[in-house]
């Protein structure tokens, strides 16, 4: 065996998942041949317990062989290779011995099934532990039998709540809800295993586990026997498609997949053959394509960066912030979430409660999802310290500023900062669109100094751009991606210029918005649009919620850095300038919200800068703001903001929220192909002006019949 180790004894096969030249296991063709044939060679070996492990650290098996499933081009291809699956996990479910799945890492996917089709589950408390089923996040459902044994041992309530979303759960929690028999320590790990092992060979202790499984009390068994009616089936998954319809739009396919799966109860083999035919209906589609690419995309990215960017032998233990607003109590949240013991600096003890609120109020949101208990919530506010002076930053590791975007301000800032500063420490701005390069200008040590653009709300917004300025060394930019990525956040390197990369090409698109109202299209009419394409929010939403003063002022420094074809919308002006509208926050925007009512500000249409209503469709509303953006991109590109398309694409997803399931926006782009994106960019340009005159690099592209891939 190439992949497979087996150890005997008189009662014991062993049997150890080693991929070779992999730092994972995961279920290719070749390996699901060799796990066949072993299982066929076990079925009459005398042993009594059969145990699957993983010669891999913090790895059982991660999955399916993804580059295999990216090959699947039709539903006939998609249902043969399901089938050898289901076929191999049901040679495994009816062997004699008994069977246990010792779980020490990630145990995902095709790894998950595998368990799931074994007698008990054995995980260690390990962090690196994670068990699920996240096959919708590339566009399918689990393939293997996932969703009928998941459910027999969980309920359909816990079986939903993973599957649907792609939730991996740590050990911890899978043992709550029964999906593993046992926790183990990591300590003394071996001891324990063999324990578990040599208990199993016991009639006695196998029941004990069994037993585990069955409701005890009147009252659960009551209740057991409930949610397996009828009526509890049709209620659970009525309430987890509305659920899907809220997060998805309906413009994911698989999760809806899954329920239709689970909508008729019929027994385990009819339940099979449904899961079959709805992950062989999926698993060639665009979508499934696209989220499949984009995760290629993403490990790219990041051996990209692991090649680029070595990891510093230490990161901060200790951090200060510069300013208490809503990014600073959010960075300040970041930085004790993580451990570090954090000092934020404001200038007076108002602001200062306002960072404090800010991060406790995203620990009350853990808190409401059980992600943590209060007493961590106590320990990580007491890491916050504040003062109106730089008292304590002389202990900072990092320094991250988040004053008002006023250049003037943040250089005086940055300057004082740096010289209480330790000569080691690294000092960063989250300005979403100043000059990094003119800010290092007051600095006497601006090697160490770059952009670390923080998206709002932190807690939520995966992605961190790390901004080069002309004098950044390598290894700051190398400290500020391990120090994102330790953060659980998803880093861009980007180079310096007005509005860097993702909002350089987002506030287009928001301005282009504010263009298409003025020639009277509907503000609802164009949000609509927007989030069918697939947007979380349309343009006049989104400008409310981040703020149009926020918006206004990034869209006219963007105006000064690239002239007429960034010139701000007239109705923009009046907004701000005459109106002084500021959107959600202030109660009043392009829309009006009134408690939880919603509706759009009928004022803005009687602006004198306003024209007569017109009807625009849907295409057209797409093609203006989302060419727009594509075009900027193209200009990014060229200028090397961004290394490639695929890092862009990435920071567009991680930033705006733009669809996952198109790829991306240059894949999206390229879905059209460069020449027609061409074509229609002219009729713009002629329909509307400079704001759609196309880049050398898309003309280039389209030229020589090229793509951003």
């Amino acid at each position: 065996m190439k992949h497979i180790q087996i150890q005997k004894n008189d009662w014991l096969i062993r049997v150890t998942f080693d991929y070779q030249d992999q730092a994972i296991n995961k279920l290719s063709a070749e390996l699901m041949k060799e796990l066949f044939d072993v299982i066929k060679d076990i079925e009459t070996a005398p042993q009594k317990v059969v145990s699957f492990e993983s010669a891999k650290k913090d790895i059982f098996i991660a999955g399916a062989a993804i580059e295999e499933l990216q090959k699947i081009d039709s539903i006939e291809m998609a249902k043969e290779k399901a089938q050898q699956g289901l076929k191999i996990f049901k040679a495994l479910e009816l062997l004699p011995q008994t069977t246990v799945a010792i779980i020490d890492g990630a145990c995902v996917g095709g790894g998950c099934e595998l368990a799931l089709a074994c007698n008990f589950r054995l995980a260690t408390d390990n962090p690196k532990t994670k068990i699920g089923l996240p096959e919708v996040k590339l566009g399918i459902i689990p393939g293997w039998g996932g969703t009928q044994r998941l459910p027999r041992l969980v309920g359909l309530p816990e079986a939903l709540a993973m599957i649907l979303p792609g939730k991996l759960l740590p050990a911890a929690k899978a043992y709550r809800i029964k999906l593993v028999d046992k926790v183990i320590s990591s300590i003394q790990l071996e001891q324990q295993i063999d324990q578990f092992l040599e208990g199993l060979r016991k009639t006695r202790f196998q029941e004990s586990l069994l037993s585990r499984r069955e409701p005890k009390s009147i009252a659960q068994k009551t209740m057991a026997v409930a949610m397996d009616s009828h009526l509890a089936r049709l209620y659970i998954l009525k309430k987890a498609h509305q659920n899907v319809m809220k997060t998805t739009k309906g413009l994911y396919p698989a999760p809806l997949a899954v329920l239709e799966v689970y909508r008729k109860k019929c027994n385990f083999e009819e339940g099979i053959q449904r899961e079959l035919s709805a992950f062989s209906n999926l698993a060639s589609t665009d979508v499934c394509k696209n989220l499949i690419s984009l995760f290629f995309l993403n490990e790219q990215v990041k051996k990209e960066q692991r090649e680029r960017y070595p990891q510093p032998e230490t990161l901060p233990s200790s951090g200060a912030v510069l300013g208490a607003g809503v990014m600073g109590g959010g960075i300040a949240w970041l930085m004790s979430s993580k451990g570090l013991s954090v000092r934020i600096k404001d200038i007076n003890w108002e602001s200062i409660q306002l960072g404090y609120q800010q991060a406790a109020d995203y620990f009350n949101q853990l808190k409401k999802r059980r992600r943590i208990k209060q007493a961590g919530i106590d320990t990580a506010i007491n890491r916050i310290g504040a003062a109106l002076d730089y008292t304590g930053f002389n202990h900072a590791q990092i320094a991250i500023e988040a004053v008002i975007e006023v250049m003037q301000v943040k250089k005086q800032v940055l300057k004082e900062a740096e010289a209480v500063l330790p000569e080691s420490s690294l000092l960063c701005t989250n300005t979403s669109a100043l000059s990094v390069t003119e800010m290092a200008s007051v600095l006497t040590r601006p090697s160490q100094f770059c952009g670390m653009h923080f998206f709002n709300p932190v807690n939520r917004m995966p992605l961190v751009e790390i901004v080069r300025g002309e004098q950044t060394s390598e290894e700051t930019i190398a400290k500020a991606v391990a120090i994102s990525k330790a953060w659980g956040k998803v880093p861009i390197v980007v180079n310096d210029c007005p509005g860097f990369l993702v909002n350089r090409i987002l506030l287009p698109y928001l301005n282009e918005a504010a263009y298409l109202l003025q020639e009277g299209a509907d503000i609802e009419k164009v949000d609509s649009a927007i989030t069918t394409f697939g947007m979380p929010m349309g343009p006049f939403q989104l400008a409310d919620e981040v703020g149009i003063d926020v918006g206004y002022k990034v869209a006219a420094i963007l105006e000064a850095g690239f002239g007429e074809r960034m010139a701000v919308a007239t109705i923009l002006e009046h907004i701000h300038g005459s109106l002084k509208l500021s959107g959600k926050k202030g109660g009043r925007g392009f829309y009006h919200y009134k408690n939880k009512e919603v509706e759009v500000n009928q004022l803005l249409y009687q602006a004198a800068c306003v024209a007569s209503s017109k009807d625009f469709s849907d295409q057209d509303i797409i093609d203006r703001l989302m060419l727009v953006m594509v075009n900027e991109a193209a200009h990014c590109i060229d200028e090397g903001i961004v290394e490639n398309a695929g890092q862009l694409d990435l920071a567009m997803i991680m930033g705006t929220g733009f669809p996952a399931w198109r790829g991306g926006l240059c894949c999206w782009a390229d879905s059209i192909g460069c020449k027609e994106v061409v074509q229609r960019l002219d009729k713009l340009q002629q329909q509307v002006g400079i704001r759609y005159q196309v880049s050398p690099y898309l003309q280039k592209c389209a030229d020589e019949q090229r793509s951003f891939y």
